[in-house]
């Protein structure tokens, strides 16, 4: 009876350290498995903050190239209106310098056409960068148009004062470049500075 009483006890005392050998290892693996959520979860969270932060730089970023964009966009539409209109008033000054030849063909006069034509190809050729191409070339266009014709203009009545020599078929020539100057100056240039009002409003958006 004592020995079977003495194997209880036995029994007793290693079932109950075997629980409790469970249940220390059950909690030490449980804490490893607590231990090491905690830090997954630290590093996630840290992840997370560096993530917000180098996203909140980002969009500081992004929002200043914005308003550093929008600053340049608005200071080249700024060179742009006054480059236009530096190169409008010149070209209106070669146009009514043109016009005043043909009221005189004096020295002087024809001084003060060629001073405006190289006035405007001054303006012209220092402003041009800040305008479109295509704006520019219109531009160009007209005032190569005004200078060709008043200058053939200024040649055929010059010429017209000494007829002699010359024969009848080249008279009648000179007379038409006169005329054709005449039309150009009366009629056809009104329209041509209308297309060019209309070409510079479409660029400056009015």
């Amino acid at each position: 009876m004592d020995l079977k009483h003495e194997l209880i006890v036995i029994n007793l005392v290693v079932v109950c350290l075997a629980i409790v050998g469970v249940y220390f290892h059950a909690r030490i693996r449980k804490s490893a498995e607590l231990r090491e959520i905690n830090n997954n979860f630290t590093e996630v969270l840290k992840q997370q903050k560096e993530l917000t932060s180098v996203t909140g730089k980002i969009k500081q970023s992004l929002e200043h190239e914005s308003i550093s964009y929008q600053i340049r966009l608005n200071a080249y539409h700024e060179k742009s209106i006054e480059a236009i209109n530096d190169i409008y008033v010149s070209i209106i000054k070669l146009r009514d310098e043109a016009k005043t030849v043909t009221f005189s063909q004096e020295d002087v006069i024809v001084q003060q056409f060629i001073s405006s034509v190289t006035e405007f190809r001054n303006t012209f050729d220092t402003r041009k960068i800040w305008i479109p191409k295509d704006l520019s070339a219109h531009i160009e266009s007209v005032a190569k148009d005004i200078d060709k014709r008043t200058h053939k203009f200024i040649y055929a009545c010059k010429r017209i004062n000494n007829l002699q020599g010359l024969s009848e078929k080249r008279i009648d020539a000179l007379f038409e470049i006169q005329d054709g100057f005449y039309d150009y100056v009366n009629e056809e240039m009104g329209l041509v500075f209308d297309k060019l009002v209309e070409k510079v409003a479409e660029h400056v958006g009015m």
